[in-house]
């Protein structure tokens, strides 16, 4: 699941979703837990395209 928000007043995108905690080291035992949030910016190219977002790290 993700959403895509702006800031009110500006011209700044983010794009809010959810991953799995990496360093979880029981996945096999608990799938689908353990979610992290995450927001990174977006950025649009000269045509207003969606450049590639690189997820958070």
């Amino acid at each position: 699941h993700n959403s895509v928000l702006q800031i009110p007043g500006k011209d700044e995108w983010y794009i809010v979703y959810h991953r799995i905690n990496p360093n979880f080291r029981e996945r096999q035992l608990s799938p689908g837990t353990h979610r992290q949030v995450c927001i990174d910016r977006m950025t649009f190219d000269k045509k207003g395209r969606i450049e590639k977002v690189k997820p958070t790290r």
